[in-house]
């Protein structure tokens, strides 16, 4: 079919074939436009699609050693960023935070720091259960308190023994 169109084009008259050729290019103009138009509209619907889960520097935790009591032996993971859409779908927030968790001993610390992607995915599927909303106004003190439970008990259920004791959530904010 295009080889019978490149033949046509060859063999016929200039005045027929100059009329294809500019409507061949305003297609291509207009293809491209398409496209161009597309591209800026997808980045302004979404402007931070680049990383939704975690933009953090190279040292994201840390051992903070105090005498007895809880916290004793932290593990932080600093600058975590986790999508929360309202209930509608119709607007994403980023919730930004650092999770300290509280580890019984050196090998819980050391077996938390080993699987730290383990432990942003739970973040990231518990999260998932919760929307804009429940972090805003009254409902808020119960949804960190949800959110810190139901995320402890996957982290049990994950790690056993070496589960962290407490978590507490630092620095949140929303944007």
């Amino acid at each position: 079919m295009i080889r019978n169109f490149l033949d046509w084009l060859r063999t016929a008259p200039t005045e027929k074939r100059q009329k294809a050729l500019i409507l061949l290019g305003l297609g291509a103009i207009v293809l491209l436009a398409a496209v161009i138009s597309t591209v800026v509209i997808l980045k302004a619907q979404n402007p931070t699609t680049q990383v939704s889960h975690v933009a953090e520097p190279e040292a994201s935790h840390s051992v903070e050693a105090h005498p007895k009591g809880p916290y004793s032996l932290s593990y932080e993971i600093n600058q975590i960023s986790m999508a929360v859409m309202n209930r509608k779908g119709t607007k994403t927030a980023y919730a930004q935070f650092s999770l300290v968790l509280d580890c019984p001993d050196e090998e819980s610390h050391k077996t938390l720091s080993m699987n730290r992607a383990k432990l942003l995915d739970a973040i990231f599927v518990i999260g998932g259960g919760f929307y804009l909303e429940d972090f805003q106004g009254e409902k808020a003190q119960k949804s960190f308190e949800k959110f810190k439970k139901d995320l402890l008990q996957k982290y049990q259920t994950d790690f056993h023994a070496q589960a962290p004791r407490e978590i507490s959530l630092k620095d949140w904010f929303v944007n």
